[in-house]
């Protein structure tokens, strides 16, 4: 016979406000267990039961990494299970006491029996209980029970800052509450409040910390099916005074933590992964993001006063020029112009996609061209040119430079923020006549115009001080001079194949082969792989280069070089020496590797031209006069 765990119902019962179950409890299952959810639509298989503690009975919820047990029949009507991980939410009628409300997170499957363990009853629904009243009460000017569903930060009086940004914040929280039953819910901190955090101090070299912060987006969950691996996800953003950071939970973790967070609501999390940021599934500005497991602590806070509902981080449309393509950014603008919705066909999966271009314009001057997608862009009313505040838009390159709005990113129509007063101000009196410059010719592979190269140059002293490359690919232009160049191999033996340019090795029979071809030919093709030691006023660096800039730089193919060095070593010597003391404007890629389990940044030069001497005088006259 088993031994439940006796009266422990009734003690979460009275509890007050929701709580972690974090010591094993034993029950049993008093029902038939039956789905709820919406399976149908794709949705995750869930169950729920009542179970005993042989005195009272509770609804229990068991999700879906849970569900196998329930399928296999393992969990059936009176088995007796031991809970070891799991939350306990409060769930009420109107005018009758909070009831348990477990979810089962893990749980031990201890055996079937062929009855119901005593004579549990249902938990009363009366009025609640004198020491239950006693304490809601001591709890009243805190939080009113009444208001426990509401985000916690509309129960104080807003800064004015904060009441700035409220309409636009408010109406997102309700575009986005989650649809779960209001009784999963994360546990509430008690308790001192423990040492916080800052989000902008996060790295992946300090693993002991907590964070208090809002969540301001959360994610549909999302299902991948590929031949190498399946699974789900969902991300939140979260967000305190220093800054913003996304945080994603994947399959295993997704349906016991997907219910715990609520938009606009605030939470302490400690315990989770910190990792450098896939920029390309971001919409927030933090070269770090966190991974959700099976160890990290989530529980609510209700006593955030001053924590901030939104944050944009706004930049002029002049400075587009300093970003790379993927790159995700926040403007603030008005629409100049609003073209119709449009239909077209993406060439890569043949699905038919909406979209409406947007022209937009702002106070420095420039306009550039947005594009919205899908449901934004056939809700989007672009009459009477309103103020726009964008909100994680990614950076393209069409047309030099341009805008589209991702599936993560938010756009909120004429804001009530001052930013947006101040930009309408300005649009009404001056920019509606104003004339806005572009960011045409720009287009496609060809060489930045000298406005786009002064925008991305940098240093030698602002490579090494600012890390370029260190945590994600970087792109940054240089001016300097070929002091050194690194022979010892500038070239290497190639596959033939235009398609190929893989390393080809001779064999024993003097033939050369190409393991991806899986072919041999008699002489190899050679294509340059050497690096040059480039310096300017304030350092020097080894830059990598590779057959087209290897082609510029000599002025013949590396094979030829390869031939010159086997016949004429003085010859050789001397289109090296050529090469070197000349200057040149580069185009540069900073990249991080692995080398000896070191991590060393890699820069390679993406293309080179010789310096314009006209346009750089120009540059260096207007550096003067900044400084007079």
């Amino acid at each position: 016979m088993y031994q439940l765990s006796n009266g422990e119902i009734a003690r979460m019962n009275s509890a007050e406000g929701n709580m972690a179950i974090t010591t094993p409890v034993t029950l049993q299952v008093v029902s038939n267990i039956q789905p709820f959810g919406n399976q149908a639509a794709g949705g995750p298989t869930r169950y729920r039961c009542m179970v005993s503690d042989s005195e009272l009975t509770a609804i229990a919820v068991l999700p879906s990494h849970l569900a196998s047990l329930i399928e296999e029949a393992k969990i059936s009507r009176y088995t007796v299970i031991k809970i070891t991980k799991g939350n306990v939410s409060k769930k009420a009628r109107p005018g009758e006491a909070p009831m348990a409300f477990i979810i089962i997170l893990e749980a031990e499957v201890l055996g079937t029996l062929e009855e119901k363990i005593g004579a549990p009853q249902k938990a009363p629904t009366g009025a609640t209980s004198a020491p239950a009243q006693q304490q809601q009460q001591q709890q009243q000017p805190v939080q009113p029970p009444q208001q426990q569903n509401q985000p916690s930060f509309a129960q104080h009086q807003p800064s004015q800052q904060q009441q700035a940004y409220a309409n636009t914040f408010m109406n997102r929280v309700e575009d986005t509450k989650p649809s779960f039953s209001a009784g999963a819910q994360a546990p509430v901190h008690r308790g001192a409040a423990p040492p916080v955090h800052p989000i902008r101090d996060l790295n992946p070299y300090h693993n002991k910390w907590t964070i208090r912060a809002r969540v301001t987006q959360k994610s549909p969950i999302k299902t991948w099916n590929k031949p190498s691996s399946q699974g789900r996800l969902f991300s939140v953003n979260l967000l305190d005074e220093s800054g913003e950071i996304r945080a994603t939970t994947f399959t295993q973790q997704v349906d016991a933590l997907y219910p715990l967070f609520e938009v606009g609501k605030v939470y302490y999390i400690s315990n989770a992964q910190v990792k450098m940021a896939r920029q390309q599934f971001s919409n927030v500005n933090n070269q770090y993001e966190l991974t959700f497991d099976g160890n990290t602590s989530i529980e609510q806070c209700v006593d955030a006063v001053d924590m901030p509902q939104e944050h944009f981080d706004f930049i002029p449309l002049a400075s587009l020029a300093k970003f790379e393509k993927g790159n995700v950014v926040d403007v603030l603008c008005v629409v100049q112009q609003a073209d119709g919705v449009s239909e077209i066909t993406a060439k890569s999966t043949e699905r038919k996609m909406v979209k409406r271009d947007l022209v937009l314009v702002d106070r420095s001057g420039f306009q550039v061209r947005a594009t919205l997608w899908g449901q934004e862009a056939q809700a989007f009313d672009g009459h009477n040119e309103p103020v726009v505040a964008f909100k994680g838009i990614r950076v393209g390159d069409f047309g030099g430079r341009s805008l589209s709005l991702p599936s993560l990113g938010t756009i909120t129509v004429n804001p009530d923020i001052p930013e947006a007063h101040a930009l309408r101000g300005w649009y009404d009196n001056e920019g509606r006549g104003a004339q806005f410059q572009s960011f045409g010719g720009e287009a496609g592979g060809g060489a930045p115009s000298q406005a786009r190269f002064e925008a991305q140059l940098k240093t030698m002293a602002q490579v090494r001080d600012e890390n370029l490359g260190l945590s994600d690919p970087v792109y940054f232009n240089l001016k300097g001079t070929i002091v050194f160049v690194r022979n010892t191999a500038l070239a290497y033996p190639s596959c033939p194949s235009a398609e190929c340019n893989k390393k080809v090795i001779e064999d024993n029979s003097g033939r050369w082969a190409c393991e991806k071809c899986a072919r041999s030919y008699d002489t190899p093709d050679y294509r340059y792989i050497f690096s040059v030691s480039v310096s300017d006023e304030t350092g020097q660096n080894w830059l990598q280069c590779f057959d087209e800039v290897g082609r510029q730089l000599f002025g013949c193919t590396a094979r030829e070089m390869v031939e010159l060095q086997a016949a004429d070593e003085p010859a050789y010597q001397q289109r090296l020496n050529e090469a070197t003391f000349k200057e040149f404007q580069f185009r540069c890629r900073a990249k991080s590797d692995m080398f000896n389990e070191t991590t060393r940044v890699r820069i390679s030069i993406v293309s080179m031209r010789p310096v314009d001497y006209a346009a750089e005088s120009k540059r260096l006259a207007r550096l003067i006069e900044s400084y007079a």
